[in-house]
Order: C-alpha cells, then structure tokens, then sequence
C-alpha cells in the first residue's frame, strides 16, 4: 500500500467519535470504508481494498443478524466468521485470484487479501461500537423508568440504605456490559495498516494504555513542539512505539510492514480514565 505523508492523530482503539467524545477536538476517528465521501472528524483512507458495494453488503449481513441473534454466542459465531474476511467470499475476490495467478502477481494479492481482512476488522468493529451506542440509548432511557418504578414501589435511598427492602434495588439490567467489544491490539493493527505516514495516534483507553507498558512502551512529557504540530492543547504525554508493540508482538509480523514503522502515540497527560 502507497502511503502518502499527513499530519493528524486518530484515535484508538474507538473507531467512532461518539464512542470516545473526550478526545481531543483536534482528533481524528478512522471511517472504513462504511461512511462515503468527507465528514467532520472522520478519516477514510485512500486505496482501501474493498468497494463500498462490498462493504455495504457486509455491514447489511451484520445488522440483519444483529437483529437476529438472540444470544451474545450467536453474534461472536458470526463476527468470526467476518473476520475470515468478507471480501474472500465476494466476486471480487475470485477476480482477484484469476488476475494474480495469470500475471504472477501472488505477493500482491497476499497484501491485497492482508488489507481486505483489516479492513473487516474495522468494519466490524464500527458495527459494534453503534450497536453499543444504541443499547446505551436504550440503557439510559430504561434507567428512567427504573427510576420511576423503584420511587413507585418506594424503593428510596432510606430505605435501600437500612437493607429493608433491596430485593429489587440495583437490579436493573446493563445491556451495554453483555455488548460484544473486539480486542483492542487487534483493531490497533487493522487501524495501523491504513494510517499514512506522519500521522500519529491518540489513546486514552486505560486499559490499552495498561497493556502497551506491560510491553515496556514509557510515555514523557508531552513537547511544545508536538503540541503546536497536532494541534493539541493540555497536558499530555507521547512516545514514539514500533506498531508491533502497539499490536502487543514481541517482533513484526513480515508480512505487516506497518508493524515494522514506529508510530507516535500521544496520551492524556496526568492519570488516564475513561
């Protein structure tokens, strides 16, 4: 893949700006190829391998069974099955196979196919996360007329901090923690394979921050000059990370030369929580 230099931060492992609405106004989200043309705060990468045909058709399949499946079981069984990648099963894709064994082209098509199943990923990943913005919708509207029915019952703080009557208090369903939530390192490399060069990443998901140190990455201080560069304002903290630790893999994958590139990663300064 041509990469072509750009000066801007995406956010990590969130795809969605609604599913990190802390970042940085300056911050950029990743749009896969589900999102046409130019929208605020949203980049789609140039050459990504699927047609938006193909991809209009997968994010269908996805929401259909979404809808679908009554179980979180079901939903991981297809989710697995996407990440065999979509496009493998598309016209597309035995095109692709006829081209490259006439013109000799195998390595081409083998990063042609390493890209098409990063690009699911994210595809993935965004569905997901709309879905879970959804089921927060429906958690907060829900958590209204829970509140409605405990003061029904008179289920007051008084009476829940005596422990006279709690049967019911505290009960109420979370749809969004049984939600489905891809792994982060995974949506990393996907993200990594369309990046251009110069851009850098932002990341305030406490937990993957967590991880990227277990794989010794050591964030400093933040500088004047990346500030004024990425247009940041605040305290934060940077460090410059080879992709395959941001993949957390000891060692590139050779056939991944983006986990080969060292990136720069920027963190909220002080103590990140989400």
């Amino acid at each position: 893949m041509n990469r072509t230099a750009s000066v801007f931060l995406v956010n990590v492992p969130e795809l969605t700006p609604e599913a990190n609405p802390h970042a940085p106004q300056a911050v950029r989200f990743l749009n896969p190829g589900v999102v046409a043309g130019e929208e605020e705060r949203l980049f789609r990468p140039e050459g990504l391998p699927m047609s938006d045909a193909v991809v209009k058709a997968m994010m269908a399949d996805f929401a259909r069974l979404a809808k679908e499946s009554r179980t979180a079981g079901e939903l991981s069984a297809f989710a697995h099955s996407v990440r065999e990648d979509f496009h493998a099963h598309t016209s597309f894709a035995a095109a692709d196979a006829i081209s490259a064994a006439l013109d000799g082209q195998e390595r081409e098509k083998r990063e042609r196919e390493l890209l098409a199943k990063a690009q699911t990923e994210l595809c993935l990943a965004w569905s997901l996360e709309k879905s879970r913005e959804e089921l927060a919708g429906l958690q907060d509207a829900f958590g209204q007329q829970w509140s409605k029915f405990e003061q029904d019952l008179g289920l007051g703080e008084e009476e829940s901090a005596e422990g006279e009557d709690d049967s019911l208090a505290g009960v109420m369903p979370d749809f969004v923690a049984g939600s489905q939530k891809p792994r982060a390192c995974v949506l990393v490399d996907a993200a990594l394979a369309f990046l251009p060069d110069g851009c850098g990443l932002y990341c305030s998901d406490a937990s993957l921050l967590a991880d990227w140190e277990e794989y010794g990455v050591e964030f400093a201080p933040g500088t004047a000059e990346t500030g004024e560069r990425f247009g940041l304002a605040g305290a934060f903290r940077q460090a410059v990370v080879p992709g395959h630790l941001l993949c957390l893999s000891r060692r590139p994958d050779p056939e991944k030369p983006w986990q080969a590139v060292e990136w720069l990663v920027i963190v909220p300064g002080g103590e990140v929580c989400r």
